[in-house]
């Protein structure tokens, strides 16, 4: 895409926001999209965790309700309603029972009441594009479930979830929550709350008739740009991961403490957008040097990009909405508002591209920001494309049938070069063997056998299945061979140990 069409884009989004009532930053979005936008906001629990409950400082303990609280916005594509534009208020009066569901609806809209009288209602006043409960469009759509920062709110980024539903992207927020109380943790289990947190959405997305399962990405600002990643790791449900500025790179101490959170268990694409970098002087007095897990992922196309103009705080739309004008150091409000529409953009085009397989997509990520019109000043972007293709004992299988069931163990001396995180469980070849025994095939058997104890030589069992292998085709030299490597390497094959001396016999 050239300047000239994004700057077009530009032109028709604040056209098309300038119709909504009272709008205010339209500049936050790029494009909007062809669907209209609903909300809903569902109040669920997680019955299988508990939350603490709070204890003010009078000693008063507070309401959790009788098990951890997931209050979940849902963003969707929506047909067209001719009812009220939901205001930035009504979103921070949501969030006021994201942890108790029992405050009282009074309590709520007095509390919202005040922020509309207050200095920052012409804020609060703001419509958006979503239409609470409006009619859902027609159709399955992709999913994306969106991971808030440290202890936020899952509103932190509205207007990015509505941009996403109006291009058609069901999106999915809960509030940032710690393991046992509502106040998150800087720490393994913190992140990993928020990682089951994920996964319990994308269960929930399963009831959703809009949603396409096949097609769930997870993205997240800070904190919640680790804890995407840890919820990836854990299930290859999740087939693309956006990061804002996520703590994926700030804090290798925690990731690499969970050694489930490995580049072969998140073998899938990442877009990472980021501040600009600070000092490596100023990195190493605040102890966030160390090993990147972005340089790991040598399976995954991994777009990385620099948002010259952006801080950390910038990456949430809310704390756009109220930041004071000389908030921005050097920069202007106009240049962060410009960088958030590109990183909104490049969301998009890359979520098009992983999940809806859009080619004319996948071709604009991998083009220079600046043939976009968006310039190094703003934005600059390295792709790193996978280096590996990342193979598994299925891919395994697939080419040993397609070979005839022959030369296993050169099957596998090739893609364990191919991809260095290949494995093989030599005992789940040793089950693999008898099933083809058992299928009259005692010829592949033996080669899967074999394998088992090229791979752990010391595999008694392995070498016992081999010789029954061998009996099954008639080759009884061959099979008292197997059998004395079995005792030889477990003198606890008391089966082999009978074999030998029946075949020795004549049985």
């Amino acid at each position: 895409m050239s300047l000239r069409p994004f700057l077009i884009l530009l032109a028709i989004a604040g056209s098309a926001q300038a119709a909504l009532p009272n709008a205010v930053t339209p500049d936050l979005m790029p494009d909007v999209g062809p669907h209209a936008v609903g909300l809903r906001v569902v109040q669920q629990y997680d019955y299988s965790r508990v939350l603490d409950a709070p204890v003010d400082a009078f000693g008063n303990a507070g309401n959790v309700g009788p098990a951890r609280p997931i209050q979940t916005l849902v963003w969707y594509p929506a047909k067209n309603s001719t009812g009220a534009h939901m205001q930035v208020a009504d979103y921070r009066q949501a969030s006021l029972a994201d942890v108790d569901f029992s405050l009282s609806g009074a309590d709520a809209a007095k509390q919202r009441a005040a922020w509309m009288a207050g200095p920052q209602k012409a804020q609060y006043g703001a419509s958006t594009l979503a239409i609470r409960d409006a009619a859902p469009a027609a159709g399955k759509f992709p999913v994306v479930i969106y991971a808030p920062s440290f202890a936020s709110f899952a509103q932190e980024n509205l207007d990015l979830c509505e941009y996403l539903a109006s291009h058609g992207y069901v999106v999915i927020a809960s509030r940032s929550l710690g393991a046992r109380s509502a106040i998150m943790t800087d720490d393994i289990e913190g992140v990993e709350a928020q990682a089951t947190d994920i996964a319990f959405l994308a269960n929930y997305a399963q009831t959703l008739p809009q949603a396409d399962m096949s097609k769930v990405a997870a993205a997240g600002f800070s904190w919640g740009g680790m804890a995407n990643v840890f919820a990836a790791a854990r299930s290859s449900r999740i087939k693309a991961l956006v990061s804002l500025d996520g703590s994926i790179r700030f804090h290798p101490k925690i990731w690499s403490a969970a050694t489930y959170v490995r580049p072969a268990r998140t073998a899938v694409p990442m877009l990472f957008l980021g501040a600009r970098m600070p000092t490596a002087e100023t990195m190493e007095l605040s102890d966030k040097l160390g090993p990147s897990y972005l340089n790991t992922m040598k399976y995954s196309d991994v777009y990385v990009t620099t948002m010259q103009p952006m801080t950390h705080p910038d990456f949430s739309s809310w704390q756009l909405r109220f930041a004071r004008d000389d908030a921005f150091g050097d920069y202007q409000r106009a240049d962060v508002l410009q960088a958030y529409r590109s990183g909104a953009l490049y969301v998009h085009r890359f979520l098009d591209a992983y999940l809806k397989n859009d080619a004319t997509a996948l071709a604009f990520l991998r083009e220079s920001p600046a043939r976009h019109g968006i310039g190094p000043q703003v934005m600059s972007m390295e792709f790193r494309p996978a280096k590996f293709a990342l193979l598994g004992e299925a891919d395994f299988l697939r080419s040993f049938v397609k070979a005839g069931y022959k030369d296993a163990q050169s099957i596998y001396s090739q893609m364990s070069a191919e991809s260095p995180d290949f494995k093989l469980s030599p005992l789940n070849l040793n089950a693999l063997g008898y099933q083809l025994l058992r299928g009259k095939n005692a010829r592949g058997a033996v080669e899967l056998f074999k394998l088992a104890t090229f791979i752990e030589p010391k595999y008694g069992n392995a070498f016992d299945s081999e010789g029954e292998a061998y009996e099954a085709l008639g080759e009884k030299e061959l099979a008292i061979a197997a059998y004395e490597k079995a005792v030889a390497v477990d003198k606890r094959q008391v089966n082999a140990v009978a074999r030998i001396k029946a075949l020795r016999a004549g049985g």
